[in-house]
Parts: structure tokens; sequence; C-alpha cells
């Protein structure tokens, strides 16, 4: 069985506190559900200083720097893999071999072979990984799927998707930039909103096109390497914010970066990245759907939208609004309206909290809606066909 403890905490230790880690370790230390025991960073700087505010606030753990010595350090019900995408298997998988439950951070990895690897090694452990594509548990794409399995579009026809996201700017000045570390934005990125349409669509993809262009945030002459550096600062959008609200955290960041770490403020024009600042790709899918999906970090505003039509109607979304729209075709019906802000509260659409609460009722044994290794591994597949696709200039068949 499955089946942990009803009664008691899930005992867990998050692996990668940096933002998103950090961000998890506060969630599961606050969450009566989970009794939070260890983080773990291979920067112990950093580790040690998320283990500080953890005590500030209460909890007390303990603090690792080796991902493999913290899976077998101690009575571990779980772990939460928070690392860069491209060493998910890498951190998941001695987890998985340990007898650990493993909430793993969207995408499932950046290869092929390391999906492989992760799907196998989690077979063998008897299905225990909980692939966090959160964007699932979002009421708003939660109730977009539930009208169309419902048959309120007929057969569905087109998926049409967008993200404007004004805080992806930051991804040029963090590791997302490099497709050694995040895949490129295809895959640390668009994996959410490939997975959306892979689920709407209920069939497999079988051919990718996509056009992708790094164009605003290029290489500059009149700018600097740092921001701290840069005469434009003072009038720059895109200039670092600082550090001097929590003094600890600039010193911790001096003090990495003399151990050679990249500086935390690179200015985002003249970094090294290999990814794209907007783009589009086109999916098409075995039972004939056609979908596309829009991605601009150059953006002015935050939102995601979606459209699904089919042959008896059309359903629209707007996940800043929270707001579902689905409009029948030919019917003379008024349109049905659903307003999700109550439930949509917190991050990701109010996903963040649900899918916290889905993954402790997966470790009970008791939550269908998983994605489990195998199917998220169909959102990375998606993204490198996109990546290839985008490089050479071709649609790309997937088998």
């Amino acid at each position: 069985t499955l089946s942990l403890h009803d009664a008691l905490p899930i005992w867990v230790a998050v692996i990668g506190v940096g933002g998103r880690g950090s961000w998890m370790a506060q969630a599961l230390a606050a969450s009566p559900r989970y009794e939070l025991v260890a983080v773990c960073d291979r920067l112990g700087a950093v580790a040690e200083h998320v283990a500080r505010r953890l005590a500030a606030g209460g909890a007390t753990v303990a603090v690792h720097t080796d991902a493999r010595a913290c899976v077998r350090a101690g009575a571990l019900d779980a772990v939460a893999v928070c690392t860069p995408d491209a060493t998910h298997a890498e951190v998941a998988i001695p987890a998985l071999e340990a007898g650990q439950f493993v909430y793993l951070e969207k995408p499932l990895d950046v290869t092929e072979e390391a999906c492989r690897a992760l799907i196998e090694a989690d077979e063998a452990a008897g299905g225990r990984t909980f692939v966090g594509l959160n964007l699932r548990y979002a009421p708003v794409y939660r109730r977009i799927h539930d009208l169309v399995l419902a048959g309120a579009v007929g057969r569905p026809l087109t998926i049409e998707a967008s993200e404007f996201y004004v805080g992806g700017r930051t991804y040029f000045r963090r590791w997302n930039r490099l497709r050694r570390v995040g895949g490129g934005l295809w895959i640390t990125k668009a994996c959410h909103d490939f997975d959306l349409l892979f689920w709407m669509a209920g069939a497999a993809p079988v051919a990718v096109s996509a056009f992708a262009h790094l164009s605003h945030y290029r290489a500059r002459a009149d700018v600097a390497a740092r921001c701290r550096d840069c005469l434009r600062r003072p009038a720059c959008p895109d200039a670092h914010p600082g550090l001097a609200a929590d003094p600890e955290w600039a010193r911790l960041r001096g003090d990495l970066e003399a151990a050679g770490e990249p500086p935390a403020d690179l200015c985002l024009f003249n970094s090294d990245k290999d990814t794209f600042d907007h783009g589009l790709a086109v999916v098409e899918f075995a039972n004939g759907v056609v979908a596309s999906y829009c991605c601009n970090v150059v953006a002015s505003f935050d939102n995601r939208q979606m459209r699904v039509s089919g042959t008896e109607g059309c359903i629209e979304a707007d996940l800043a609004r929270n707001e579902v729209v689905c409009r029948r075709r030919d019917s003379g019906e008024a349109p049905q309206r659903f307003d999700l802000a109550a439930e949509g509260v917190g991050g990701h659409g109010g996903a963040d909290q649900l899918i916290l609460d889905g993954f402790a009722e997966f470790a009970n044994g008791r939550e269908a809606a998983v994605v489990r290794p195998a199917e998220a591994a169909v959102a990375v597949r998606i993204g490198l066909a996109a990546t290839l696709s985008g490089d050479e200039g071709r649609v790309v068949a997937l088998a």
C-alpha cells in the first residue's frame, strides 16, 4: 500500500532551498499536515539562512548540503525536490531508492534520458512520485477540464493558451537563462502550459512547430555586466531591486559571489543566455486537436488565458480574474459564467496550497488526480521538440 499515517503529519525534507524551495519550506513548516524536519542545499550558507528564518517562526530543522546524505540521515516519509531542473533525476532517484515519497517540482527533468530514468525509478519504487505541475490544481483550469470532459464544447478542435509575465524578465539573471540548467524557456517555463494543452486535448502530441526569438534582452554596449556597476541603473526598469531590505541576505550573497557563484544583479541584457524572450508554439495532437501557446516575458502585465473551442461551444478563461465563460454554439443560451475568485487564492491562481494538500493525500493513498512521471514527461518532450523546431526551422514529429 502507498498509505503512510492519517493521524500524524508527514515528515518531509526540502532539497534545494533557493527561490521556490524557500517558499516550499515555509509552506510545509506552516502546514499541520507536514512536519518539516530538514532542508538541504548544495550551498550550505543558503540552507543555514533558510533554517534560521524557519527557526524564527518556531520550526527547528536539520541542515544538509548533500542530497543523498539528507534522504538517508533519519526517519523521512517524503522529500520535496526543488533543485534546478537539470538535477531533478539525480536528486529524486536516491530518495525513491530510500523508500521516500517524492514531490518533484516541474518539469520532470530536461532530457529524454533523465525523464526515462526517473520513470523507471518511480516504477521500481512502486509509484511514489508526484510531479508538481501545479496549474492542474488551479481552480480555473480544473473547471475548464471538467467542462471539456462533460461535453460542454462537444469535440474539442482548437486550444489557444497564452502567458504574459512581467516577472519573467528575471529569468535572464537566474539559472533559467541557460539550457544546460533549465532546458530553456520551452521547458523550464512552458512545461506548465504544454502540460495543460496535453491535459485538455486528451491525446498524445504528434507534431510541434515553434518560433522563438531573443529580441529585447540582447547584449548592449551601453550597459554594464552588473547592475551595481551601471550608470543607467537609476532609470532602468530592469535593474535589480537590491538587497538592502534584508542585510543578512545581502551579506550572504556577497559571500557566495566571493566563492564563485554568479552575482545576483547580473544585467538582463549582458548576461550569458541561450533562450528566448518571446515565442509561439503550435502542437498537433493525435485526435486532431490543434493547440497554440504564446509565451512573452517582455510584458507589461501578468496573466494566463485559455480558449478551448469545439463542435458545440467554446470555453474562455482568464487566470488573473479567476473567471471561466462557456458559450454554447447555436443554442441561444446565455453564456455560463464561473467566478472562481474565492477558490483561486494564493500563488498560481490558488494552485500552490491545493497541490501541497494533494501531495499529502497522495502520500496517504487517497489522491487520484496525480501527474505521474510518465505523464509529466509529455510536456518535456513537447518542450524539447519546440526547442529543436525553433533551432532548425522545421516541424518536429513526435513518436
